[in-house]
């Protein structure tokens, strides 16, 4: 093995430990909050929070994934470039998190019955509409490190920094804040608080933050560029965002719970998953712009190795689901069936890690968008249809079907479409 490939395993390791790191602080405070709230409680709370990152998520506009893919093709030493990109992408992200933060505060009658089944308080979750914009800084951050390759200080702001500070809050306030729905008020402060702290990790880039840049690109530049990227960054949270938000709608907050729980573990998968996302993509882009000819060998370990690991991880957690499930209270090993399905359906989603990058690479976005598009239309019939019949487990196989669907369509148009091949060289129809 060449000191290239170790050095991308390394890192890659590395990566993976500061990602379970996150995922540890994030069970902890879910265990915290199942431990010392009633089910349906529970159940507001992480439907609060699956509200804002998925509203957050929206009204990003794809911004992270342009940050990501323009950042990690300039030289290192282009801090000055760098820098102007992530202001571009702040003063982008600002506009459209203002916009979404308004509709937040129009819906709130309507969500507050929906959703909440009109037990939340409505004060609380008018504040909570101001982190969209503070969870936005962070996972802007986040992309940006991603991008420059500091993929564990990446991995850490996006995933423990708003667990930390939720944990210390929660703590702060231990004697009180399972009283009147303060938990509600605290998730919002930590994600501020979580937001200011991440800036510290850009401290080689403040200075050029700081300066104007000649070469600076308008919002509406940044938005053409951006929205062709949307679908890709929405698709991994919208399945199981849709499957949440529709298990809340026509079930109760303690199914919510339920569905919550078994989400958090497969997030697990997703963690391990991203690890591999942040270590892999960049490598990618600058194989695919420097030295095109390693580009198919790299492909298919990196391919090699997303399988590999999200396939041990799956089976090691569908064998100790009930187990990890009894941690959270001994009520919640009645969503194992559940966990199961999310596990499978998300190692198939995995599977199209790689393909979807080529996507990207080849500037052929448009194809896979439509294919996310129809894979989320699919697992919204299918909740609409299973749920009512199945519960949670309902909600589990929606996204399973529109998993296989997505992954199956996904790597017979890659193979049809000859993305590893050079432009030129599938113009020409020679041989790679």
């Amino acid at each position: 093995m060449n000191h290239k490939s170790r050095s991308v395993l390394i890192i890659g390791l590395l990566s993976t430990i500061a990602r379970f790191v996150g995922v540890g602080l994030n069970f902890a405070v879910a265990i915290v909050l199942t431990r010392n709230l009633s089910m349906a409680e529970a159940g507001m709370v992480f439907m609060l929070m699956t509200l804002v990152s998925g509203v957050s998520l929206f009204s990003r506009l794809g911004v992270e994934q342009w940050l990501v893919r323009d950042v990690a093709r300039l030289p290192p030493e282009q801090k000055a470039e760098q820098a102007q990109h992530l202001r571009d992408a702040y003063r982008m992200v600002l506009v459209s998190s203002g916009i979404f933060m308004l509709g937040w505060a129009l819906l709130i009658p309507l969500v507050q019955q929906w959703l909440f089944d009109d037990l939340i308080n409505s004060t609380a979750l008018l504040l909570a509409g101001s982190g969209i914009i503070t969870f936005n800084l962070i996972m802007m951050n986040a992309a940006f490190l991603k991008a420059v390759q500091y993929t564990s200080p990446s991995i850490l702001v996006q995933n423990s920094l708003p667990a930390i500070s939720y944990m210390l809050l929660l703590l702060v306030f231990w004697q009180s804040f399972s009283h009147e729905q303060h938990y509600l008020w605290l998730y919002t402060v930590s994600l501020a608080l979580a937001g200011i702290v991440s800036f510290y990790w850009l401290r080689p880039w403040w200075q050029n933050l700081s300066t104007p840049h000649p070469l600076s690109f308008s919002i509406r530049e940044v938005l053409q560029q951006s929205l062709p990227l949307a679908p890709v960054s929405f698709f991994s949270f919208l399945m199981l965002w849709a499957d949440t938000l529709m298990t809340g709608w026509l079930l109760s907050n303690e199914d919510v719970a339920l569905f919550t729980v078994a989400a958090r573990l497969s997030f697990v998968s997703l963690f391990f998953l991203g690890a591999l996302d942040a270590t892999l993509y960049p490598r990618l882009l600058a194989i695919q712009k420097h030295q095109p000819a390693r580009l198919t060998r790299f492909f298919w370990k990196a391919t090699l190795l997303v399988a590999g690991v999200l396939g041990i991880v799956t089976l090691g957690l569908i064998l100790m689901g009930e187990t990890l499930l009894g941690i959270f209270s001994p009520e919640y090993r009645q969503a194992a069936a559940t966990l199961a399905l999310l596990l499978v359906a998300q190692l198939v989603r995995a599977l199209s890690l790689t393909f979807s990058f080529m996507f990207i690479i080849r500037a052929q976005v448009r194809f896979l968008n439509s294919l996310l598009m129809l894979a989320l239309l699919v697992n919204i019939i299918a909740n609409l249809l299973l749920i009512p019949r199945y519960g949670i487990e309902g909600a589990a196989i929606a996204t399973l079907v529109a998993n296989l669907l997505m992954t199956g369509a996904v790597a017979l148009l890659f193979f049809h479409k000859r993305l590893l091949r050079e432009p030129e060289q599938a113009a020409q129809g020679t041989p790679c």
